[in-house]
């Protein structure tokens, strides 16, 4: 009967050993004298002594590099003509002839549009008959009065009526030349909105004109970016319907009040489309050069975002410094200092997310800049 609960006993203690090992890191054996001592389990008590026995982190590194940077001002702009206009008769009237082809570039003076000109055409020549007459019975007058055979008052009404009939024949003609309907500068002609026997009233808008050899760039930046783009001369534009190209434009005017809806100041800029490339009401994108100044560069991935700030991790004599950084300008996978540390200074770029102020750590690759 001994020999059975004293069986019993020892299972039941060998069990409980078993359990407190796997749960609790507990030698059980160890207090109830039956045994060896056994070491505790990796929950607890072997996870501590792991921690303290762990050797330095292994990080990578990369220097700090002193680079030349500019603060640019990139802005969404339109391509907008150099001149533009829609051609409109002045007077009402019949279009008898349409003088060019749609799309088509015409110079300066380039006759567009004939209107119905025969009663205007009437109209000239009664009038030179009237100065005919007017200018005869002047000539008349005028050697009566040498004789002194004519009144005076009569010699100035013959003047008055020949001046008068000239007039008449000025107004004719300007009459008549309006309705031949020129282009006013040179450039393309849009597409055409009246037909040959169309009647139309004074300024209807018949086609439009543009001149586009040399294009304006309207773009408007931040009214904070000012004081940055009064120092610059010109911009750099890209347009995505011409892909791989890219324009220059001399800024030429800033308009003198910032716009209180968006904070913005409209700028303007020259283009010289010579060769014809770009056509006006495109977007592009449009660059404008600031000043350059000197920074310091570190790989984007040397930032760490703690607690809603940014730090980074330098070594010095095998051990990890935490810096509080403040950070500027952002290119191509580098990221600007522009507090904190200095250029050459060695920082951590893999394996900081879990160093802390003060760890040792071990560099196992150290990239020769951080370009």
């Amino acid at each position: 009967m001994r020999t059975w609960i004293f069986l019993l006993t020892s299972v039941a203690i060998a069990a409980a050993a078993a359990f407190g090992i796997r749960h609790y890191g507990i030698d059980v054996a160890a207090l109830t004298g039956l045994g060896e001592a056994i070491t505790p389990g990796p929950p607890a008590q072997r996870q501590v002594a792991e921690r303290g026995n762990r050797g330095p982190s292994p990080v990578e590194t990369a220097r700090a590099q002193p680079s030349r940077l500019s603060d640019d001002i990139s802005a969404i702009g339109t391509l907008l003509s150099q001149e533009s206009v829609a051609i409109a008769p002045e007077t009402s009237g019949r279009v008898a002839k349409i003088l060019f082809e749609d799309g088509s570039r015409v110079e300066a003076g380039t006759p567009l549009f004939q209107f119905d000109d025969d009663l205007a055409r009437s109209d000239l020549e009664e009038a030179r008959a009237r100065l005919k007459l007017a200018e005869a019975n002047y000539a008349r007058n005028q050697k009566l009065r040498k004789s002194g055979n004519v009144a005076e008052s009569a010699y100035e009404e013959a003047l008055s009526a020949r001046d008068v009939a000239r007039t008449a024949v000025e107004s004719a003609e300007v009459r008549l030349a309006k309705l031949t309907i020129a282009a006013p500068f040179s450039g393309t002609l849009g597409f055409r909105s009246v037909s040959e026997g169309a009647y139309v009233t004074a300024g209807t808008a018949l086609v439009q004109l543009d001149k586009v050899d040399r294009l304006k760039v309207s773009f408007s930046v931040p009214e904070l970016q000012q004081q940055a783009l009064q120092q610059a001369r010109t911009v750099e534009v890209v347009a995505d319907a011409v892909p791989g190209a890219r324009f220059t434009a001399e800024i030429s005017a800033l308009n003198p009040a910032v716009d209180v809806n968006g904070r913005a100041l409209q700028v303007r800029a020259d283009l010289d489309n010579a060769a014809m490339k770009l056509r006006p009401g495109l977007l592009v994108r449009v660059s404008v050069k600031g000043p350059e100044r000197q920074a310091v560069m570190v790989p984007e991935s040397a930032i760490v975002q703690r607690g809603g700030k940014a730090v980074l991790y330098t070594v010095a004599e095998g051990k990890a410094k935490e810096i509080s950084v403040r950070l500027g300008k952002r290119v191509e996978g580098r990221v600007e200092v522009v507090e904190g540390i200095a250029a050459g200074d060695v920082v951590v770029t893999a394996g900081n997310t879990r160093l802390s102020n003060g760890a040792e750590v071990e560099v196992v690759s150290a990239a020769a800049a951080a370009e």
